[in-house]
């Protein structure tokens, strides 16, 4: 099984097993579990966000394959996702997974962290979706609101979306449609969860989170067109 890895600036980009795009066209029901955390620990930590999806069989909970963006430290993880994925491991052998071998004792690695995170979460009632249906929303002409402030909205965003920051919703709720769907996303997902919940009280009913943020959208853009902005559905990828 290879291991891919791509550098972009200061960021490496990597990936084994199956991507979501695979699983799609193959018809594979699966599960993404996605995590943004600092990179707090291993032989040299970076102290930064490190962006981590994980892919697993919906019904047998195997693991399936694996995305992670960093400034470095992204080859022991890798590594520690191959060896499951030949082994037809499963989330519980993700949980239990020496990362970093080199410590003395069991010290949860960030990868153990996602595992218990999609062991334990449930999926009703969810009316997230996921970075990798945008491009269908687009296609479909669907309102796309992106809530973060100005600034990181020309750092890079989806092209034909909406800015209003989550400060300004209160003031300008009435240049939102309410009888469209509305699919809100910031740069990770929690400032769009928290939108979603407020729009959500102030009478939208159709409003969606983007789960994982406009983080998830570089990376499954980055990975789609590898740097070719010109097909892209985004102005500019964003990492940060």
């Amino acid at each position: 099984m290879e291991i891919n890895i791509f550098q972009l600036n200061n960021y490496k980009l990597g990936s084994v097993g199956f991507t979501s795009r695979e699983l799609e066209n193959l018809k594979i029901d699966f599960v993404e579990e996605k995590l943004l955390s600092n990179d707090y620990n291993g032989n040299n930590p970076t102290n930064k966000i490190v962006y981590l999806k994980v892919l697993f069989d919906k019904g047998s909970k195997k693991i399936l394959g694996c995305q992670i963006a960093n400034e470095k430290n992204i080859e022991a993880r890798l590594n520690a996702i191959k060896t499951i994925i030949e082994k037809g491991g499963d989330l519980k052998d993700l949980v239990k997974y020496k990362v970093n071998p080199t410590d003395d004792e069991w010290n949860p690695d960030i990868l153990n962290i996602l595992a218990l995170s999609a062991i334990s979460k449930s999926e009703e009632n969810s009316t997230n979706v996921e970075a990798n249906n945008i491009e269908n929303l687009l296609k479909n002409k669907e309102f796309l609101l992106d809530v973060r402030e100005e600034y990181e909205y020309q750092d890079g965003h989806i092209k034909g979306a909406i800015n209003l920051p989550l400060r300004e919703i209160l003031e300008k709720k009435d240049t939102l449609p309410k009888d469209k769907d509305i699919y809100v996303y910031c740069r990770s997902g929690h400032r769009s969860a928290d939108a979603v919940n407020f729009l959500k009280s102030l009478g939208f009913e159709k409003v969606h989170n983007v789960d994982g943020g406009f983080i998830d959208i570089s990376f499954n853009e980055y990975h789609k067109d590898k740097g070719n902005l010109e097909n892209s559905i985004v102005t500019n990828y964003n990492f940060d």
